[in-house]
């Protein structure tokens, strides 16, 4: 089976419950990156998107919003940043 193509995208999120709001973001670190407090950088293929989305969205009710923004490497390479940040790019190896 051929490698899927990844994408980056933005998770965004304002869940009004702390503890739905912690299991989200405890379960989106598994997907990719904390850059704010609501907000995760991900690259993804196709499969594990919709993983991460079907593991999320039970927690998310209609008074709540998540939003998944799709960028293209372009796009991803340009984000302007400013205080506290690191640069990672997700196609290199990271070794902790």
């Amino acid at each position: 089976m051929p490698m899927q193509p990844k994408k980056y995208y933005l998770v965004c999120y304002d869940i009004e419950e702390t503890k739905r709001r912690n299991k989200v973001a405890k379960k989106l670190k598994d997907y990719g990156v904390r850059v704010q407090k609501s907000i995760f950088e991900a690259y993804l293929d196709k499969d594990s998107l919709d993983q991460m989305v079907e593991v999320i969205t039970p927690f998310v009710l209609e008074q709540d919003s998540l939003r998944i923004y799709s960028l293209n490497k372009s796009a991803f390479q340009q984000t302007l940043v400013y205080g506290q940040s690191f640069y990672y790019d997700p196609e290199e190896d990271v070794i902790i």
